[in-house]
């Protein structure tokens, strides 16, 4: 197969890939955006005087930071920014445990690397990266998490991203008052930790495919910008 047929078949795999992940993303932004609003109701009930040690985190526990990269080239500097991050908060120190996606992000015997795995086998699977988000709420093991990965927004605009999304940022909830209330029965702790839970989750997934989705746009853009060289290549031949 010749370099230029090479190089289509990139580019419309690439196209493709960018239309699924976009429509994905925006599914699960859907259900983000209910999470927080049942979160919002609950933290502003008036009848109910809320303990919210829940969404209290030690101070003095390890960060972790979760790292969303790619397995392949052709998509510009998005695996770089994401690296020169990480390697940017090893010289700042403190007590971080990591996650990373993707081979072009490997570490090599980094005892700070919990789980390591490449972006394919996080598209299939990433319950254990769900598991530990999981875990991180119930037992408190965190004092924040932060995801490190590259925004898809629009077919023009890429935005590099490093949020935390533990503790709850600050206007996620909001505090204006409700004319409603409600009451509930059970424990409310462990409702409100499932939706914590349930907003991680979601973030996750949200950045998981709106990486992609910028990953492929990149790759999309050089490809056919590659195809237009090579064009032109053959043309002065």
């Amino acid at each position: 197969m010749s370099l230029k047929n090479v190089v289509k078949v990139m580019n419309f795999h690439a196209l493709l890939r960018v239309d699924k992940s976009r429509r994905a993303a925006a599914k699960f932004g859907q259900m983000e955006q209910m999470v927080i609003d049942m979160l919002d109701q609950i933290m502003n009930n008036r009848n109910i005087a809320l303990d919210m040690s829940v969404l209290r985190f030690p101070t003095d526990a390890p960060a972790l930071h979760i790292y969303l990269g790619g397995d392949m080239g052709f998509c510009g500097n998005l695996n770089s920014l994401v690296k020169g991050r990480c390697q940017e908060y090893e010289k700042n120190g403190g007590s971080v445990e990591r996650i990373i996606v993707g081979k072009k992000l490997k570490r090599y015997e980094d005892p700070s690397v919990i789980l390591e795995m490449s972006r394919e086998e996080y598209m299939e699977d990433h319950q254990a990266i769900l598991d530990i988000l999981a875990e991180g709420i119930t037992e408190k093991r965190y004092s924040e998490i932060r995801l490190i990965y590259n925004h898809y927004r629009n077919a023009s605009e890429i935005d590099f991203v490093d949020k935390a999304i533990l503790p709850l940022p600050k206007g996620l909830i909001g505090d204006q008052a409700y004319l409603d209330d409600f009451v509930w029965e059970g424990d409310p702790q462990d409702m409100l930790r499932e939706l914590m839970i349930l907003y991680l989750t979601y973030e996750l997934e949200i950045a998981g495919h709106v990486s992609a989705a910028a990953e492929n746009l990149t790759r999309q853009n050089v490809t056919t910008d590659s195809l237009k060289r090579i064009d032109e290549r053959e043309e002065d031949q």
